[in-house]
């Protein structure tokens, strides 16, 4: 089942990937054929957005949510997204429960739903934050060969995608 909030955000992302991220969304939807679905809980984020959240237990109440701030992440130039599944828990077609679990299959295929997200990920060539030192399990990235770093210098100089956006040119 395909989200109509995941796919608006997918056209958040930079253009450059925009259509790969549609097409392994919808591989990613015919793979998950029982009570959950996956969304895109963050594509693109501003560098305002991302400087709030990075806020989040340091200046302001809450758990640490992220270690970047505005500019350090790569959802800053849409190569970034983060997953949630959504449960029905009640069998009535509406997905109320956010779920964070990667050990439950809840198509009962045999293969944690998670990980067949993970799977069909990892297969287009994007980077699982599940595989890093510090884990970041919902998190996914595609560089493109660029740090943040060369990103910002990027943007800085003025080397853009598209007009009006902060998609750097790669």
């Amino acid at each position: 089942m395909n989200d109509k909030i995941t796919l608006d955000r997918i056209k958040l992302m930079h253009p450059l990937l925009r259509a790969e991220v549609t097409e392994m969304y919808h591989e990613i939807c015919l793979a998950l054929t029982g009570k959950a679905i996956c969304r895109f809980a963050y594509t693109l984020r501003t560098f305002k957005e991302q400087d709030e959240l990075f806020a989040i237990g340091r200046t302001k109440p809450g758990k640490k949510v992220t270690n970047a701030k505005g500019g350090q992440s790569y959802h800053n130039y849409g190569l970034a997204f983060d997953i949630v599944l959504l449960v029905d828990t009640k069998g009535n077609g509406k997905f109320d429960k956010a779920s964070w679990e990667t050990n439950v299959d809840f198509d009962r295929d045999g293969r944690a739903d998670w990980h067949e997200v993970v799977s069909i990920c990892k297969r287009y060539g994007w980077e699982w934050g599940g595989d890093w030192k510090f884990t970041d399990l919902p998190h996914f990235q595609k560089t493109m060969g660029k740090s943040v770093v060369q990103l910002k210098q990027l943007l800085d100089a003025g080397k853009l995608a598209v007009k009006n956006t902060t998609y750097p040119l790669l």
